[in-house]
């Protein structure tokens, strides 16, 4: 493993900014209406679960990343298989995720710019974060952290004290039963994002106190998803369940009631500004997971030119991605969730996990 190190705080704030993401811009679980805080309660707890699957697989064997321990239980060539599969899908993953941002762009501030230009501008960004380096990415993380948790906090007391919040929009709880809770909560509401805490298990050998991984990554988990639980609380208590289901972008749309005796408004730029932010530290995680995979891969350094060719990957496939937006929600929730996600976020990782145990149990016998 190389020198690199980053301290159980900076991986407790890059993995809180991840779980937000895209989350806090699409209100994930939405289709629950007035129960979409539900879905996000309970996601939280299947979450820790699927954590300790993949926490599992690094006590294993915590000096690998995902794709090295791949290789180790299944073999140099089903293993170098699977962990291609891998590196191709975090860099899928982080074309969605730039897609996102910049429809929000598109939709929201930057509406005669052409999706092309907002892209290069973001992909250079995240190139040069990434050549960086993990640990002037975790620095930068935490940082980050602290900018967006205050923010929220604000924004949240003024939609409290400015009255915007109805509590009637909860209502009724549970009324169409629990079948619209299990759809948007499997396996959407699970893989994202607690399942894509698999990413992590590339950074997790960086760690400096391995053995504080566990508490880390379950305190992220709680603390996010109770955070994410509230955020969906206060946009159904201002919105209401119909506008949050109609709306591309929940929380830019909430965000403009705003208005506290007309010197306190239109603080989208405000909200525009934090989500882009967790929109870079997403995607760059997404980005560095991909250069730590094929570097471990193939055995080789990451150069500048390789930054550079997975960063050109990834903007063209964000652009190919689908032909408009909705045809790129469609996908992301009706496909990608059960072709990709099942398989890759649960199936395979608990195979391993099960695998690595026959294995320590078989090889007393053997030997």
């Amino acid at each position: 493993m190389p020198k690199i190190k980053i301290d159980g705080f900076q991986l407790f704030c890059m993995m809180v900014i991840f779980m937000f993401g895209s989350n806090l811009l699409l209100d994930i679980g939405k289709g629950a209406k007035q129960d979409v805080w539900i879905v996000n309660l309970l996601s939280t707890v299947f979450g820790c679960l699927l954590y300790f699957v993949y926490v599992s697989l690094f006590k294993k064997y915590p000096d690998l990343s995902m794709t090295g321990y791949i290789r180790k239980i299944w073999g140099k060539y089903i293993g170098g298989a699977f962990s291609f599969c891998y590196i191709i899908y975090f860099i899928y993953l982080a074309s969605r995720v730039l897609r996102d941002f910049e429809e929000l762009l598109i939709s929201s501030t930057y509406r005669r710019t052409s999706i092309i230009t907002l892209g290069i501008c973001m992909i250079l960004v995240l190139i040069y974060g990434v050549h960086k380096g993990v640990e002037s990415f975790a620095r930068v993380a935490c940082l980050c952290f602290a900018i967006i948790i205050v923010s929220l906090l604000i924004l949240n007391i003024m939609f409290v004290l400015g009255g915007y919040t109805k509590l009637e929009n909860l209502q009724p709880v549970l009324g169409k039963g629990w079948g619209t809770v299990w759809k948007e909560l499997i396996p959407t509401g699970i893989t994202v994002p607690y399942g894509e805490l698999i990413t992590f298990t590339m950074i997790l050998p960086y760690l400096n106190k391995k053995s504080s991984a566990v508490k880390i990554g379950l305190s992220a988990i709680i603390i996010g998803g109770i955070s994410l639980t509230l955020n969906s609380i206060i946009l159904l208590s201002v919105l209401g369940p119909d506008a949050v289901l109609r709306s591309n972008f929940p929380a830019l749309t909430a965000v403009s009631y705003i208005n506290i005796a007309d010197f306190i408004e239109r603080l989208d730029s405000l909200i525009l500004v934090l989500m882009i932010i967790l929109g870079f530290i997403k995607i760059s995680i997404f980005f560095f997971c991909a250069i730590i995979g094929a570097a471990d891969l193939f055995q080789m350094k990451p150069s500048p030119a390789f930054i550079y060719l997975v960063g050109g990957v990834i903007f063209f496939s964000s652009l190919m991605i689908a032909p408009n937006y909705q045809a790129h929600i469609d996908e992301g929730l009706k496909v990608v969730p059960y072709l990709l996600h099942l398989p890759l976020l649960i199936g395979i990782p608990i195979l391993l996990l099960l695998t690595a145990y026959i294995k320590q149990k078989l090889k007393p016998a053997v030997s």
